[in-house]
């Protein structure tokens, strides 16, 4: 009976990670190309020393060239020397990460409670569409949250065990994930502290003697912590969190952004019974002492504690990005399976609350499987077309680096430039050591963009256009330009992202 119940359990884990990559295949292949894959891609086909260049700025001493560490860049760097730099091989690497984060998850609960909620926790983390959407993204994120639970599965087994082997394990994970992002910190601290909880003197002096060597082996980045702080606060668009970003998390937790408004009070109703339900079942369990009541403790403290930090934290230096939290994510849809998984949970609203946060997850799901209602990669059409009319001597514009980065990708050979970021602006994110190494064609402005050609391309987002008219001007000012010295010979609205024809005009 008992081999019977492990080979059920196998079967249910084996569909489980089957039915996740499924569904992160799936985004993958429906994902349009985003500016910070492309850069991603870029700066990890420079090798070592490429990266670490166009990390650490040379030229502006006072500020960091990218705000995240190397690790991620350097471990992409191998993975497109053995598989190359396509964008679903890359894509592929970050499927496998959040493949690896999931299992962990499985078995970090298995730890803490038993099969049955390792399996529901692994079930709503393969479900949940803030999951899919960045174990596809070619960022550092799926592997931020695989490194950040291993290191909490080695802390749980090394608080029971004792053994330095696990100690050991958290400790370089713990560094890794460091390495991986700078928010790490903000998910490590709330967990090392909860060594605290367990009044054992040997707990906490392990604990700190591995937090200790972590330390020790991240020291060399930290001198660069100052300067990565700085460049978000002088060039980033991160803004300082209200009260309102706590509703954003719960919708980004369950249903993700952005939803249909006909759609946004239902999410917002789920949402709210996301989070109902795990903190009912954990007030009711810890006041009556109930079996269990100490995994949904500290579940409670994971999933809420690292996101609090990060607003507060955010109140001196806005740093707050949704997606940094995402182990706290999966601690929280752990949370939500051991609510789920109660024995006193009546069934009805057990099946109700499955049934409805099913339903949230199949409106984010939509929304990434459809590339949000649109169907394919807007700037990769556009590269597609360029080639197709390309003359000798037309010139491809951008308004800014967002749309330049990823048609570099698909075509490094056009003839293309961009109007450089307004120095010291909230978009300024690219340093001169970075452009440097990437081999980016930078313009001041769009005069000096145009180099003299006869025919231009204009790549530009609706949305850009759509800032300058809610300033009340006629267009945007490149526009303008355009149409004073340039003949008007053809628009393209490729969802949203404009391709605009012009030709010089006869003096």
């Amino acid at each position: 009976m008992k081999a019977m119940l492990k080979n059920r359990s196998t079967l249910l884990l084996i569909g489980l990670l089957v039915l996740a990559f499924g569904l992160r295949l799936a985004a993958a292949l429906a994902a349009p190309l985003t500016y910070d894959e492309a850069f991603s891609i870029l700066i990890s086909g420079e090798g070592a020393q490429g990266i670490i260049t166009a990390t650490l700025s040379m030229d502006e001493p006072s500020l960091s060239a990218d705000i995240h560490p190397p690790a991620y860049y350097l471990l992409l760097n191998g993975w497109m020397r053995l598989f190359g730099n396509g964008v679903m091989a890359a894509r592929l690497l970050s499927i496998l990460l959040g493949m690896a984060g999931l299992f962990c998850l499985y078995l970090l609960i298995k730890e803490l409670t038993n099969e049955q909620t390792a399996l529901w926790a692994g079930l709503i983390m393969a479900l949940l569409p803030f999951e899919v959407q960045y174990a596809t993204d070619i960022r550092m994120y799926s592997l931020l949250q695989a490194l950040l639970l291993l290191a909490t599965l080695a802390f749980v087994k090394g608080l029971k065990r004792r053994t330095w082997v696990w100690w050991a394990l958290f400790a370089l994970s713990a560094a890794a994930a460091q390495y991986t992002h700078t928010l790490a910190a903000f998910y490590l601290v709330p967990l090392a502290a909860t060594a605290l909880f367990k009044r054992d003197k040997k707990a906490v002096r392990n604990t700190l003697l591995a937090g200790l060597g972590a330390l020790l082996l991240y020291t060399p980045w930290l001198i660069h912590i100052p300067a990565q702080f700085s460049k978000v606060q002088a060039h980033y668009w991160i803004e300082r969190p209200t009260l309102v970003a706590f509703v954003d998390l719960l919708l980004r937790f369950t249903t993700n952004l952005p939803l249909p408004s006909a759609w946004l009070l239902p999410g917002m109703l789920v949402a709210f019974l996301a989070v109902a339900l795990p903190a009912y079942q954990t007030i009711k369990a810890a006041r009556q002492k109930l079996p269990g009541y100490r995994a949904g403790l500290w579940l409670a403290w994971m999933s809420i504690l690292p996101p609090l930090s990060l607003w507060l934290f955010s109140q001196w230096t806005p740093v707050y990005v949704e997606r940094g939290l995402l182990a706290s994510h999966a601690l929280f849809c752990a949370w939500l399976a051991w609510a789920l998984a109660r024995s006193g949970m009546p069934r009805a609203i057990r099946f109700v609350v499955a049934g409805l946060l099913v339903f949230a997850a199949g409106l984010g799901l939509q929304q990434l499987l459809t590339n949000n209602g649109y169907g394919g990669d807007p700037l990769k059409a556009i590269t597609a077309e360029i080639q197709a009319g390309l003359q000798p001597g037309d010139r491809v514009v951008h308004s800014n680096k967002l749309s330049y980065l990823p048609m570099f990708y698909f075509d490094p050979t056009l003839p293309m430039n961009y109007v450089t970021d307004v120095p010291g602006g909230s978009t300024d994110t690219l340093s001169v050591s970075t452009r440097r190494v990437l081999g980016l064609n930078a313009a001041d402005d769009i005069r000096s963009a145009l180099e003299g050609s006869d025919r231009v391309w204009f790549v530009i987002y609706q949305k850009s256009i759509d800032e300058y008219l809610e300033a009340g001007y006629e267009t945007h000012a490149d526009l303008i330009y355009l149409s004073q010295h340039y003949r008007l010979l053809g628009q393209s609205d490729f969802g949203g992202i404009l391709l605009v024809e012009f030709e010089k005009a006869a003096q």
